[in-house]
């Protein structure tokens, strides 16, 4: 497991599309659509060891955590758990920081639990699979105090 003062997060820019199609699609069996919204200054994407990756979203003391990724080979090394802090830790004091999980996500959910996000409300059917069943999603939020 790679020590938290040794995580040093890059931005992901257009320039990373290559690379960073193949481990989207790795993570979520999809295609990625995220970098598009890198010319938008609202959209931030960071990166560690083109391993994990984090794609956030920013209007004023909000901060919305929009994906989260692990390459299969690096995976229960501590990297989304890294990634997550980073975003905290670099956020202005006072952000509100939230992000939505599918409810059977059990390993993420405590993923998220374990770096303090609360649950805050339920979202009915809000993702839909490829086979048509729908999965509720959780609404969860970190408060910075």
């Amino acid at each position: 497991m790679l020590e938290p003062q040794n995580i040093k997060p890059e931005p992901i820019s257009k320039d990373d599309a290559a690379w960073f199609k193949s481990l989207f699609f790795e993570c979520f069996d999809k295609e990625e659509s995220w970098l598009k919204h890198l010319n938008n200054s609202k959209y931030k994407a960071f990166h560690i060891n083109k391993q994990a990756f984090i794609f956030t979203y920013t209007v004023e003391d909000q901060t919305d955590i929009l994906t989260i990724g692990v390459a299969k080979c690096a995976r229960n090394q501590g990297l989304a758990l890294s990634l997550i802090d980073w975003v905290i830790v670099n956020s202005p004091i006072g952000q509100k920081i939230f992000l939505e999980v599918e409810a059977t996500n059990v390993v993420a959910i405590n993923l998220y639990k374990k770096s303090g996000f609360q649950q805050i409300s339920i979202r009915k059917d809000y993702y839909q699979k490829n086979n048509g069943i729908t999965i509720d999603a959780l609404v969860m939020r970190y408060q910075q105090l």
